[in-house]
């Protein structure tokens, strides 16, 4: 699968592409980089790290379905109390992860949409 992960945390970025041995992993490092790779390029799973520099995940989120992406989109978070995940939901996101990102949860979230793609 051609996947799109942006977070700006080099450890992170590091082990979610160890977790996703087999894909191809296109990798963005802010918010900015994330919507404009998100929109020109096509992808059958986008990561999005929810606090980004220059533009929150939830933007990029909220700006690609906007755009009519409609991509799964998956959030990468410590936010994760109810009202977060709620934001999370509203901006368009279709699953939300918690940090630490535990590897094998991260390779069964994006195998689920495996089918779809």
């Amino acid at each position: 699968m051609r996947l799109l992960l942006a977070d700006d945390n080099e450890m992170n970025v590091d082990l979610a592409v160890a977790a996703l041995d087999g894909h191809d992993v296109v990798v963005e490092r802010d918010g900015p980089g994330a919507l404009k790779t998100g929109l020109q390029q096509h992808f059958d799973v986008v990561l999005l790290d929810v606090q980004m520099p220059g533009m929150t995940g939830l933007e990029v989120c909220r700006r690609l379905r906007d755009a009519g992406v409609r991509t799964p989109i998956i959030a990468l978070t410590a936010d994760a109390m109810p009202a977060d995940i709620a934001r999370g939901h509203d901006a368009g996101f279709d699953e939300y992860l918690t940090k630490p990102i535990a590897p094998a949860a991260l390779s069964a979230a994006v195998e689920r949409y495996r089918r779809a793609a």
